[in-house]
C-alpha cells in the first residue's frame, strides 16, 4: 500500500480542475488518487475467471444504461418482469466493482459474472486482457461526455466556478 501511494506521489499532478481534490496523471488518463489506487491494486491482485464479463465505462458515457441492460441480459431467466432487482435498485448497485484489494465484491446476486469498471482499456489487470473473459465497453462522442461531466462537476464544485481551468474549456462547451 505505501508503495503504491509512493507511486502516485511521483505522478504528473493537477489542481486545476476544482474537483476538491488534486488529479494525477496515470497510464495516459487523468484520475483522482483513489481511482487510481484502485486501478493499481487491481492490476496486482485480480485474476480473472473465463466466465467472467467486464462492463467497462468512461465516466459520464452510458454506465447506467449499460449496467443495468448487461444485468438485465444475464439474470434474464432467473427473475421475471416484476420480481427483478432492477425494479427496487439502481444498476449500480446490482453490479458488483473491482474493489481496491483486486477482488470482485458480490453485492445483488452472488455467482453473477458481472464486474463494472471506469478503468481504460489498457489499464485493465493483465489477466483480464489475457484471458477468455468477456469485455463490453460503452463509448459515446467524446465532446458529448465531456459536457455531461462538466455540468455533473459543476453540481459537485466546492465553489461556483467552472469545475475546469481556463476559459478555452467554456468555448469548447
Amino acid at each position: 500500500m505505501e508503495n503504491v501511494k509512493d507511486t502516485i506521489a511521483n505522478l504528473p499532478k493537477d489542481d486545476g480542475w476544482n474537483a476538491g481534490y488534486p488529479l494525477y496523471q496515470y497510464q495516459g488518463f487523468w484520475c483522482s488518487p483513489n481511482f487510481i489506487e484502485d486501478i493499481i491494486l487491481s492490476q496486482e491482485g485480480f485474476k480473472a475467471e473465463p466466465t467472467d464479463i467486464f462492463v467497462c465505462s468512461a465516466p459520464k458515457s452510458g454506465t447506467t444504461w449499460l449496467k443495468a441492460l448487461t444485468f438485465a441480459i444475464v439474470t434474464r431467466t432467473r427473475y421475471d418482469t416484476s420480481t427483478s432487482p432492477l425494479l427496487s435498485k439502481v444498476s449500480h448497485d446490482c453490479i458488483p466493482t473491482l474493489s481496491n484489494s483486486g477482488k470482485k465484491l458480490d453485492i445483488c446476486e452472488p455467482g453473477l459474472p458481472l464486474i463494472s469498471t471506469h478503468t481504460p482499456y489498457h489499464a485493465l489487470p493483465k489477466s483480464v486482457l489475457n484471458s477468455d473473459c468477456k469485455v463490453v465497453y460503452i463509448c459515446r462522442e467524446p465532446k458529448d461526455a465531456f459536457v455531461s461531466l462538466y455540468h455533473f462537476l459543476a453540481k459537485r464544485a466546492p465553489n461556483k466556478e467552472s469545475p475546469f481551468p481556463g476559459e478555452g474549456f467554456r468555448s469548447f462547451l
